[in-house]
């Protein structure tokens, strides 16, 4: 008992420490007798938790989480501890891999997994199908289009109290698309897309969502994703820092876009798609992975935010999702909402008086 309650004692101490006391010299030079009486050992980055254990003795088991997410080379390091006779990677290769900014890196594959090379081979993997998440009408669209039908709702989340009314009315129900018109995407200097009737839209139900937050105090978190950074940086700027005081009371708003939110999850999840084109033009929306991580971080409920007509002319996955959002009667225009419809006008009107503009200076300058 003596034994087990002095190395329970060191594995708190481990892990009670900040990252400045892990950086100081002394302490560090402890390490290596501290882990040489640990069962087990967790860290985040796969660098500094090779250069932290030499020396710490032999490992037999090497467990890498998010192991989809790791390039391949990455992987080779912890690899390398001395003793290993089990590695487990755990991971989702349909999911987004590591982050490549070079174009050229990208295509020679550098940023593929391990995880996802030993997929390609054959290997053989494990499925953990039992998802504790999302709601079962959340769940549905991504089990049948990523997963084959593979995956299991848990009893949980089948529950009936797992229902959450956050907002009144149908709309605003555990899974919806949400239909906007108006809205018309224009593109930033950096050639990032945004849509303001969508950034208008998002706000108002974020707003709505707080109200009702102040009226019965329940707790909520809330997620708004976008692909596009131009989008993510509009709909900040709107928010301002209006709810920041608002979650040591029980309510919090994330916005990030869809790479930034891997792994994430909240109660409502709002996804602005942005793209509103008259040719079906999506650009990088298409990709399935992407899609995935969006649709798939909710808990109660998950409004899609988007235009029609653009996404079924995509032909891409979003089609697909329009397509079954009205099979299942979970289709709705925003304009069914009175609220939504106020805040839409003076977005649009502003994009219009925008484009007005934006002719009349070519006109002007053709002129000259």
């Amino acid at each position: 008992m003596d034994k087990i309650a002095a190395k329970t004692s060191l594995i708190n101490t481990v892990f009670s420490w900040s990252l400045q006391d892990v950086l100081n010299k002394n302490l560090y030079k402890s390490q290596v007798c501290i882990l040489s009486n640990c069962l087990t050992f967790a860290c985040r980055s796969v660098k500094y938790g090779s250069t932290t254990l030499h020396g710490a003795g032999e490992f037999d088991l090497l467990v890498i989480d998010e192991a989809a997410q790791l390039k391949e080379c990455e992987s080779t390091i912890p690899l390398q501890l001395p003793g290993l006779r089990h590695a487990i990677l755990i991971g989702d290769e349909l999911q987004l891999p590591a982050m490549v900014h070079s174009k050229i890196a990208e295509k020679a594959e550098f940023g593929r997994s391990l995880f996802e090379r030993l997929v390609l081979l054959g290997q053989k993997k494990h499925l953990l199908n039992i998802q504790y998440r999302m709601h079962p009408s959340i769940s549905l669209f991504p089990n049948r289009e990523f997963y084959n039908n593979k995956i299991v709702d848990a009893p949980t989340v089948k529950d009936r109290s797992y229902v959450k009314h956050f907002l009144g009315g149908n709309m605003y129900g555990p899974y919806s698309f949400i239909n906007v018109t108006y809205g018309k995407e224009q593109f930033d200097n950096g050639h990032s897309p945004k849509n303001m009737v969508e950034v208008a839209v998002v706000c108002e139900i974020v707003a709505n969502l707080f109200k009702e937050f102040t009226l019965k105090k329940q707790k909520l978190s809330v997620g708004v994703i976008s692909p596009y950074n131009a989008q993510v940086h509009e709909i900040e700027k709107k928010l301002g820092k209006k709810y920041a005081r608002s979650v040591d009371s029980g309510f919090s708003i994330s916005v990030r876009s869809v790479d930034g939110f891997q792994g994430g999850e909240e109660d409502v999840i709002i996804i602005s798609t942005v793209r509103s084109n008259g040719n079906g033009s999506v650009g990088f929306l298409s990709n399935r992975r992407r899609a995935n991580v969006a649709l798939t971080r909710a808990r109660h409920c998950c409004w899609i935010v988007g235009n029609e007509a653009t996404l079924l002319k995509s032909g891409s996955i979003w089609k697909k999702l329009v397509t079954d959002a009205k099979e299942r009667k979970c289709f709705y225009n925003a304009d069914e909402d009175k609220r939504l419809t106020k805040a839409m006008t003076p977005a649009s009107i502003k994009h219009e008086q925008s484009l007005s503009k934006s002719f009349t200076s070519l006109r002007i300058t053709d002129e000259t």
